[in-house]
C-alpha cells in the first residue's frame, strides 16, 4: 500500500510538473527554403508547445499547417504588403492563441505579430519579431559584413523601442524570433535593461559560441548567434537548444520554461565572444 501511495504522489507530482512548463520556439525558415522535411525534422526534435516562424511564405505555410495539424492545430499567419519576401510571420500552437494582432512597420521592414497565450489559466503575451536585415552578398568580404551590420543598430533601436511599447508589464511576457543583432548589440540589450532573461544564455556557457546563423563571407563563413527566446521574470528556463537543419540560414532555437521567478544572479554570465568585434549580415 505504501509503494502505491509513493508511486501516486510520484505520479502526481512528474504531472504537475510537466502541466507547469511551457516550451517556446523561434523559427526563421529562410523565405527560400525547399526542406520541409528538414524543417518538420527539427520541430519533432523540440516538440514545442508554441513556435514563431519568420520568413515563412504562403507556400510554406500551407504545408505547415497541413503537416502540423495533428500536433499544432492552431495556425496563425500574417504578412504585410507583399513588398519583401522575407516580410511573413507566423505562429503554430498546440493551443488557441487570441488577440493575435499584426503592427505594421514603421522603422525597420516587417514590423512585428504579437498574440496572447493562455497557460493554466494566466494569460501570456507573446511577440515574435523580425528586425531590419543587414544587407551583404552571398560571398562578400567579412568587413562588407560589419559595415552593415553598424548601420542597422539606429533602426534596430527604433524597432525594439515601438516592441517594447507595446509590452504589457502588468503580466508575463515572451519575446522570440530573428533579431539580426549579436547579444551585446542595441536591441537584446534593451530588453535586458528592462529586466527580460535571454534564455539560452541563461543555462548556457559561452552562448554567443553557440550560432543560430550561418553565411559564408570570405575569408571565413559568419557563424553568430541573432536568434532569440526573451521572457519575463514570471518563468525559468529549464533548458534551452539551438537545433541546425538544412534550408535555412537560421537554426531552430528553443527553451522550456517553467513558471516561477527566474534570479539573474544565478544566471550564467552572457559573455560574448564577439564583443570587441564588429559584425554582419543576416536576413
Amino acid at each position: 500500500m505504501k509503494t502505491l501511495i509513493v508511486l501516486l504522489i510520484t505520479v502526481a507530482s512528474a504531472t504537475s510538473a510537466y502541466a507547469q512548463t511551457l516550451c517556446v520556439a523561434t523559427y526563421n525558415l529562410n523565405y527560400s527554403n525547399q526542406r520541409g522535411d528538414q524543417v518538420l525534422d527539427a520541430i519533432s526534435k523540440a516538440n514545442p508547445d508554441l513556435i514563431c516562424f519568420q520568413e515563412t511564405t504562403e507556400q510554406s505555410e500551407l504545408f505547415l499547417k497541413e503537416k502540423l495539424a495533428q500536433s499544432h492545430s492552431h495556425f496563425y499567419s500574417v504578412g504585410h504588403e507583399g513588398r519583401y519576401l522575407a516580410e511573413r510571420f507566423a505562429f503554430a500552437c498546440k493551443s488557441e492563441l487570441t488577440d493575435t494582432e499584426f503592427v505594421p512597420p514603421g522603422a525597420g521592414l516587417f514590423g512585428f505579430y504579437t498574440a496572447t497565450l493562455n497557460f493554466n489559466g494566466e494569460r501570456i503575451q507573446i511577440v515574435n519579431i523580425h528586425l531590419a536585415p543587414f544587407q551583404v552578398k552571398r560571398g562578400g568580404t567579412f568587413m562588407d559584413a560589419m559595415a552593415a551590420l553598424y548601420k542597422t543598430e539606429k533602426i534596430h533601436a527604433d524597432e525594439i523601442d515601438v516592441i517594447t511599447k507595446s509590452m504589457d508589464t502588468k503580466r508575463p511576457v515572451i519575446i522570440a524570433g530573428d533579431f539580426n543583432s549579436i547579444s551585446t548589440f542595441v536591441a537584446p540589450q534593451r530588453l535586458v535593461e528592462l529586466g527580460m532573461i535571454d534564455a539560452f544564455a541563461s543555462v548556457t556557457k559561452d552562448p554567443d559560441t553557440h550560432a543560430t546563423w550561418h553565411w559564408p563571407t570570405r575569408p571565413i563563413p559568419l557563424a553568430l548567434r541573432i536568434d532569440y527566446i526573451f521572457h519575463s521574470n514570471h518563468f525559468t528556463t529549464q533548458k534551452s537548444e539551438v537545433l541546425r537543419r538544412d534550408g535555412s540560414d537560421h537554426s531552430l532555437v528553443y527553451a522550456v520554461l517553467e513558471r516561477g521567478e527566474q534570479s539573474l544572479a544565478t544566471e550564467p554570465a552572457v559573455g560574448s565572444v564577439l564583443e570587441s568585434t564588429p559584425i554582419a549580415p543576416a536576413r
